[in-house]
């Protein structure tokens, strides 16, 4: 992490595909779902790890402030079932926050081996720098959707997104 924040405002326009694969989206590979859910997950990661590294931050980092900046007293613990990360790489990932002064860890009132996180006024400041970028990096995505199929494909996916 960089400190101070130096915001990025332009999100770079990818290359043209490359030929394997523009030649795998091409065979019946490129019709499975699966596939592409996949590509378009990569698409999206490399944004926006390309986006948030103008303010110091990756993916992860943005990820954990996203999820506490919107609540009170979010336990350490959850973020490893929303990274899909062990919890000793969340323990890590949250005590860098807080040593860059974007978060505090406290220990839980009501379960000592709980830490509670807080989002700092700093943490909050480049979480929502953070937030604008990512918000470039969406629309560029899905510029050529219309309004219309925007809101269609943001309801299939809520539909879908509580998977068992």
């Amino acid at each position: 992490m960089n400190f101070p924040y130096q915001q990025r405002t332009t999100i770079p326009t990818p290359q043209p595909g490359n030929p394997s694969r523009m030649a795998a989206q091409d065979s019946p590979l490129g019709e499975e779902l699966f596939f592409m859910v996949e590509q378009i997950h990569h698409e999206f990661h490399t944004r926006m790890h390309t986006a948030l590294t103008g303010v110091g931050l990756d993916v992860r980092q943005y990820t954990t402030l996203a999820f506490i900046a919107t609540g009170t007293g979010r336990a350490q613990n959850d973020l490893a079932t929303i990274l899909h990360l062990d919890p000793s790489q969340v323990v890590k990932l949250t005590k860098a926050l807080e040593a860059a002064g974007l978060l505090t860890r406290d220990t839980s009132s009501q379960d000592r081996r709980s830490k509670m996180l807080q989002i700092t006024d700093e943490g909050q400041e480049l979480y929502t720098q953070a937030t604008a970028l990512v918000r470039q990096v969406q629309e560029s995505l899905t510029a050529a959707l219309s309004r219309r199929d925007r809101k269609a494909l943001d309801s299939l996916l809520h539909r879908i997104r509580p998977l068992p």
